[in-house]
């Protein structure tokens, strides 16, 4: 991508003192066509997603089975660890409750 350079032009004026002024006049930059800078961006998406290294259909599949796979499991090790934190509770109750 080029970078747009400003135009500067620079006007040395002698007054009738015999001092120098510098006037510097700007050019005004070319306006850029939105439209045509919306087609640009997309282009050069276009260009990057076919870089892209994409997973093939077959690991997708073993990459999301065992993605599933491992929430099931840890899933129920939460669950199992939350009912015997459960068990060890009321068992301790009861026990509080008759020691009374």
């Amino acid at each position: 991508m080029k970078k747009e350079e400003k135009k500067v032009s620079k006007k040395v004026e002698t007054s009738k003192k015999g001092t120098e002024k510098k006037t510097v006049k700007k050019e005004k930059k070319e306006r850029i066509n939105v439209f045509k800078a919306i087609g640009k961006y997309f282009k050069g998406v276009g260009k990057e997603i076919k870089r892209i290294k994409w997973t093939s259909g077959k690991d997708l599949v073993k990459y999301s089975i065992a993605a599933v796979v491992f929430v099931i499991f840890f899933g129920l090790y939460f669950y199992g660890i939350d009912w015997i934190a459960l068990l060890v509770r009321s068992l301790a109750k009861k026990k509080k409750k008759n020691g009374m």
